[in-house]
């Protein structure tokens, strides 16, 4: 029984093969006509065209198809909040910081959008987090994290040779995450970039169980 229908199979198939060659060969006898003279060439440009024109819409409608798609799924997304974490964490290896033009109090500051964060300040305890060490001054509020961490920069000799502050703000807004992180004076600034160049930025929120 099984050999039989493999038999069929193979019959049926070996069918559709031939009828497949005798068109092509039957389509290519015709254009080889066609060809012999002027009028079948222009007759065989007219039908090329024609093929090229019909499968060009036809490409065109299917794409517009596919752009145009719509789910159906009842209800609405907002694209805003698609994309969202549970907990605010942010790494990165070096950061710059730049002064902006019109601001005359010798601010520099380093500012980046992150995804949304599901954040409120005032339900539970949180702790800030930078390069693994905790910052115990911390102020949380419901939508935002704030932080002046002192920095001292010793040489090779164990001598400190320079001093600074960096603010530390984050700003949890409906559809994203604001960081930012300041200081005052271009010495200050450059200091902190070496700092972050060579150690990286590791920071995070971390909610207290």
């Amino acid at each position: 029984m099984m050999n039989g229908m493999l038999l069929a199979s193979f019959f049926g198939q070996l069918k559709n093969i031939i009828l497949i060659g005798v068109i092509a060969v039957i389509v290519i006898f015709i254009i080889m006509m066609l060809m012999k003279n002027e009028g079948g060439r222009k007759i065989l440009l007219y039908v090329s065209c024609f093929l090229m024109i019909t499968v060009g819409v036809f490409s065109g409608i299917q794409l517009y198809k596919e752009v145009k798609a719509e789910s159906y799924v009842n209800g609405s997304i907002n694209i805003s909040n698609e994309f969202s974490q549970e907990s605010f964490s942010y790494y990165a290896t070096s950061c710059v910081f730049y002064h902006y033009l019109y601001d005359d109090t010798d601010t520099y500051s380093f500012e980046i959008d992150l995804l949304k964060v599901d954040f409120n300040g005032k339900d539970g305890n949180y702790q800030l987090w930078l390069n693994d060490y905790l910052l115990i001054n911390a102020e949380f509020k419901s939508g935002s994290v704030f932080s002046a961490v002192y920095m001292d920069f010793y040489n090779t000799e164990g001598e400190l040779v320079h001093a600074t502050e960096l603010q530390i703000s984050i700003q949890f807004l409906s559809s994203k995450t604001t960081l930012k992180l300041a200081t005052i004076g271009k010495t200050n600034a450059s200091y902190l970039e070496q700092y972050f160049a060579d150690n990286g930025i590791r920071l995070k929120v971390e909610k207290l169980l």
